[in-house]
């Protein structure tokens, strides 16, 4: 059946995406938000040149968030001394809710901010900021 399309309802977009950050709902000038996990693993060596087993190692978990300014001077402004560095850590769930589909979930657990960044060029239309993040553990909940 060549050139019928197959449609499966409509995918998760940046618009299905929810981010209730530091107690502040509706978040709406977050612009990006990016996490990933990895961990080590490498082939263990015995007698003979192939490998006798496989060591894991500790995973690890970072992530960025990039925002409006204007949310990042407010998020500073309730911080204890206007240090979100002094934010203690907080839980972070980043929602995908569709119409048609099941919501899904993934709770950053223990996340706090690893810079307070802030840079401004001639010319710009927006003043965004990225803010490093260090994540405990990134828990999926489908």
């Amino acid at each position: 059946m060549a050139g019928i399309p197959i449609i499966n309802g409509v995918q998760y977009d940046w618009g299905s995406i929810s981010l209730p950050l530091l107690g502040i709902t509706p978040v709406t000038q977050i612009t990006k938000i990016s996490y990933s996990r990895k961990q080590k693993k490498e082939n263990i060596y015995g007698a003979g040149y192939d490998p006798i087993g496989r060591g894991y190692g500790n995973k690890e978990y970072e992530g960025s968030i990039e925002m409006y300014s204007d949310l990042w001077f407010q998020i500073i402004n309730a911080a204890p001394n206007n240090d979100p560095l002094q934010i203690p850590y907080f839980d972070l769930p980043v929602v995908f809710a569709n119409t048609g589909q099941s919501p899904v979930r993934d709770i950053l657990r223990a996340v706090e901010f690893l810079e307070d960044p802030f840079a401004a060029s001639q010319g710009e239309t927006k003043l965004l900021v990225t803010i490093p993040l260090i994540i405990g553990l990134i828990d999926r909940q489908a």
